[in-house]
C-alpha cells in the first residue's frame, strides 16, 4: 500500500531527484549528475547511478559545487 501511495505521489508531483553539480577547477566547466526520474526511482538504482556519475567526474578533476 505504501508503495502505491508513493508511486501516486510521484506521478502527480513529477517525482525526481535533485541534480548534483561539479566544476573543473582548471577549465571552469560545470557538469551535472541527475536529476533522476521515475524509472530510476522505481528500480532503486538512483544511489548507484548518482555515485557513479560523481565518481567519474571526480576522477577527471571535477569538484562538487552548489547549484546555480
Amino acid at each position: 500500500m505504501a508503495l502505491f501511495v508513493f508511486a501516486l505521489a510521484c506521478l502527480f508531483m513529477g517525482c525526481s531527484t535533485t541534480p548534483v553539480y561539479l566544476r573543473h577547477p582548471g577549465t571552469g566547466r560545470v557538469v551535472q549528475c541527475g536529476p533522476y526520474g521515475w524509472n530510476e526511482l522505481r528500480t532503486g538504482s538512483v544511489p548507484e547511478r548518482e555515485r557513479g556519475c560523481i565518481a567519474d567526474y571526480q576522477r577527471q578533476g571535477y569538484e562538487r559545487v552548489p547549484g546555480p
